[in-house]
């Protein structure tokens, strides 16, 4: 997806965000750099996920550790005390995969710096069944579970932290076709996105055949720094299943098919591009 003017606020938000977390006396100083790091990225066809990889790769720089720690830490609390709540809504439903998979999109509400709701301590405890009911306005687990069972291999990608426990619901889903399954997670710290060590701390690699790295620091996907293993990984795939806007943001801009984009809509340029009303659960296959 190409960059909007609407992502320049995002990302400094994001930036203002991160600066806070560490040391709000910095505040001007590290902005400083990380809007002439902007200013010399932003331009007409640019992707807004590689213009903001750089712009978050000098805040990560000058403020020399993860800003997201203790984000990611509550994200999983929160999710944590939902679990029961969401293996209840799945394990009674009629329709079992495709309540894992609203689900498993449910969870992608635990993102900081978009919106300042979803900032809110506790937003996705208190609002969580209201997401549920909503459902999916673009709904193609149909389209999704033909493919599935006729696969060989599938990639999953996950998003956040907190968020990766829905996922595992979903995981279980996938399990019931025939189809391998290799979990892609970032190779270190970005955001609030799920890292290998993420992945090995709560059993993921108990779940899946197989777990690798994305291989590079990145707001979405590294494309220009995948290693031999993950390029061959992602031309075998029969699907592959994408969790969130980041990875929205940059498969768009590729030929990988088919591919599943399972995300809540957070903003009005990722509205437009996927044809989903804003602020809505979005399950959308491209083939």
């Amino acid at each position: 997806m190409k960059m909007h003017a609407q992502c320049v606020p995002c990302v400094t938000r994001r930036i203002l965000m991160e600066i806070n977390e560490v040391d709000p006396s910095r505040e001007m100083e590290v902005m400083a750099e990380c809007v002439k790091v902007l200013a010399d990225n932003i331009y007409d066809g640019v992707t807004s996920s590689g213009c903001a990889t750089k712009v978050h790769a000098k805040a990560y720089e000058m403020l020399g550790t993860d800003p997201y720690a203790k984000l990611k830490a509550k994200s999983t609390e929160q999710a944590s005390q939902l679990m029961p709540r969401a293996r209840e809504f799945v394990d009674k439903s009629d329709d079992p995969f495709r309540a894992a998979v609203t689900c498993a999109i449910a969870g992608n509400v635990l993102d900081y710096g978009i919106d300042k709701r979803l900032d809110e301590p506790g937003y996705l405890v208190k609002h969580f069944d209201e997401l549920l009911k909503q459902g999916l306005s673009i709904d193609h687990t149909d389209r999704l579970r033909k493919i599935l069972a006729s696969a060989r291999n599938v990639v999953f990608m996950p998003d956040n932290m907190g968020e990766i426990l829905f996922d595992m619901l979903l995981l279980e889903q996938l399990r019931n076709y025939p189809a391998r399954i290799t979990l892609v997670a970032k190779s270190e710290p970005i955001l609030t996105d799920v890292t290998l060590q993420d992945a090995m701390a709560l059993g993921l690699d108990r779940q899946v055949h197989k777990t690798i790295t994305t291989g590079g620091f990145a707001v979405g996907f590294p494309f220009w720094d995948m290693t031999q293993e993950l390029s061959e990984t992602l031309e075998k795939a029969d699907i592959i299943i994408a969790k969130g806007m980041g990875n929205f943001e940059c498969f768009t801009e590729t030929d990988y098919r088919p591919i599943a984009y399972l995300m809540r809509i957070k903003c009005q340029p990722v509205s437009e591009a996927s044809g989903a009303p804003l602020g809505t659960s979005a399950a959308i296959v491209v083939e």
